[in-house]
């Protein structure tokens, strides 16, 4: 039987003279052991022209890290243009357009940090430009020093997707963002939330699977058993989705 095909949208990097794109193994793996066939969808000149061709192959949409979002994508304030950092406009087109088409199409979503960002701007809501200066938070969301290992505590709502995958109403989750969920986009309910009042977590509670996540279960190997719940839930709504195509 063929895998069911889920698009994810590379990352652009310059090394020396040219660009590179990539995306982190760490989706690709969780991906290809919950059954799925990841399909790379390149930020390159000429993809645009092949929308028709992706949006055939598109049975799920993963959208992971990357640049900041553009403030032009949503309603924004002075703080989003005064902290904005290194953005690429053409991922955010490229990504905007395939999350429309999913959201119009019904299909499984499941957005990762920026990922979950943008999903929310797309459905009407809004972005802090730096959650710490604009909140005059505390607590830190991002420690350039400590990639993988930095973690900090956010509540779990009960009764929530969250509160089923891991079990718990706390948790301790690797961070690396400035910009955040500012106001909530109606659809979504909140499903974690930070001690300094950020949206950690969040889903549509009419859809099959729409799912934003501000904080990286990819890098929690300590919740691996946790995590992988994620990503088989993820998997089965694709599932149900193709049966429901007959």
């Amino acid at each position: 039987m063929a895998r069911p095909r889920v698009l994810v949208v590379t990352r652009r990097t310059s090394r020396k003279s040219r660009q590179i794109e990539y995306v982190g193994e760490s989706h690709l793996e969780n991906l290809l052991q919950a059954g799925l066939l990841p399909v790379i969808v390149p930020v390159a000149r000429g993809t645009q022209a092949c929308f028709l061709e992706y949006g055939r192959e598109m049975q799920g949409l993963l959208l992971v890290e990357g640049e900041d979002i553009e403030p032009k994508h949503f309603r924004a304030r002075r703080g989003n243009f005064k902290y904005l950092e290194k953005t690429d406009p053409l991922k955010d087109q490229i990504e905007m357009r395939l999350l429309r088409q999913a959201l119009r199409r019904q299909l499984p979503i499941l957005g990762i940090c920026r990922g979950s960002q943008l999903l929310n701007v797309a459905c009407g809501g809004t972005l802090y430009g730096d959650v710490q200066k604009e909140k005059k938070s505390k607590l830190k969301h991002i420690d350039y020093e400590h990639y993988d290992t930095y973690r900090h505590p956010l509540r779990i709502i009960e009764g929530t997707l969250l509160h089923k995958w891991y079990g718990r109403l706390g948790l301790r989750v690797n961070s690396y963002h400035h910009q955040g969920v500012r106001d909530l986009a109606p659809r979504f309910q909140a499903m974690a939330i930070a001690p300094d009042g950020l949206v950690e977590g969040f889903s549509d509670p009419t859809a099959s699977f729409v799912v934003g996540l501000q904080f990286h279960p990819e890098r929690m190997p300590e919740e691996a058993s946790a995590a992988g719940h994620i990503w088989e839930a993820f998997a089965a709504a694709v599932r149900r989705r193709l049966r429901r195509q007959g």
